[in-house]
């Protein structure tokens, strides 16, 4: 049975970064005749524009019950029966809801707002894989500029904000002096931070740990690694592969299942500065992971697994490979690709 005979009409949000754009091409290369509406807070988003796919804008979720209002009239007036939401703020948002609307007819697979909240705040995250034994870098959550004397960590170490999209508010402070500066100041543009041990390596020692799940039950985990990010000091990753490492997938898993029971999707990132160290945490993410479709052109189709999964477990029968890893050694770059957009009224 095709992805188009399980749902009425599908809206991807967050289709100007790499998980919503993903999932919207992982879902119309499943299903060429599948309904699509792209969707993103920015009218210049890239997803807006994919061939032979509707597109809308929504506004943001920085006003959670203006979002849900407007995505929900939007899905009763195009008649769609799915939302799969990009990005961290707009699953928010729909968390709360995404039980009751789910049970009305409009599918939403979040989790519990509860577990969106380790996804969301590393700081409660770091709490409770501390509590359960599960490798994590040292850490500090200072309340004040006092608190920072208690950092034994090391320098250069880490900041970070505890609530932040990609490397937004991450930087490497040298010494006590720049962390209490930078402290400060990070604190004062995006709330609360945390100070971490800089666990060393670059890119490629970073690993994401991708995973679909039912109600609590693991459906199917996926793994890779990056190559290359923007800027070489950590951000949006360009290059990556696929990795197949049962010791990774395991120590990944266990976090999420810590932190869970987990509906939908969820990826948790690790580095391992070597092969013979342990992983460290990093953070989790409570939506598809930015390099989701390589593990399409890999063999596994998360986004279209979810639709199947949406519809029924019986629709997933045949569709998850029998091998271990579910996917073929695949590795994939980003490039810029100029697409021409309607023109606008001057006004």
């Amino acid at each position: 049975m095709s992805l188009s005979d399980l749902t009425k009409g599908v809206l991807v949000t967050g289709v100007g970064a790499p998980p919503g754009l993903g999932t919207l091409r992982s879902l119309r290369l499943a299903d060429p005749s599948l309904r699509l509406v792209a969707a993103d807070t920015n009218a210049l988003a890239g997803g807006l524009f994919e061939p032979g796919t509707e597109h809308t804008i929504l506004p943001s979720a920085a006003d959670p019950a203006a979002y849900r209002a407007a995505v929900k009239a939007f899905c009763e007036r195009e008649d769609l029966d799915i939302i799969i939401a990009g990005s961290e703020a707009e699953i928010a948002a729909l968390a709360p809801v995404a039980r009751e609307w789910s049970a009305a007819g409009l599918r939403v697979p979040v989790s519990e707002p509860e577990v969106i909240a380790f996804g969301i705040d590393k700081g409660l995250l770091l709490e409770r894989v501390r509590r359960v034994g599960l490798p994590h870098p040292q850490t500090l959550q200072p309340a004040s500029d006092a608190d920072l004397e208690g950092w034994d960590g090391g320098f250069p170490c880490v900041l970070k904000p505890r609530s932040s999209r990609g490397a937004r508010g991450v930087s490497y402070p040298s010494d006590p002096a720049e962390l209490r500066a930078v402290w400060a100041e990070t604190s004062a543009e995006h709330g609360p931070c945390v100070v971490q041990q800089l666990i060393p390596g670059g890119a490629e020692t970073v690993y994401t740990i991708g995973s679909l799940w039912n109600q609590g039950d693991l459906v199917v985990s996926t793994l890779h690694r990056k190559l290359q990010t923007n800027p070489p000091s950590g951000g949006v990753a360009i290059a990556g592969e696929t990795v197949d490492d049962s010791g990774l997938m395991a120590a990944g898993l266990a976090v999420l299942q810590a932190s869970g029971p987990w509906h939908g999707l969820a990826a948790v990132e690790l580095k391992r500065p070597t092969r013979d160290a342990p992983p460290y945490l990093l953070e989790i993410n409570p939506r598809m992971w930015g390099f989701g479709y390589l593990m399409t052109l890999a063999g596994l189709n998360i986004p279209a697994l979810l639709i199947r999964m949406l519809a029924g477990r019986e629709h997933l029968i045949g569709h998850i490979p029998s091998t271990f890893p579910p996917y073929a050694p695949t590795r994939m770059v980003r490039t810029w690709q100029d697409i021409e957009i309607p023109p606008t009224e001057e006004t």
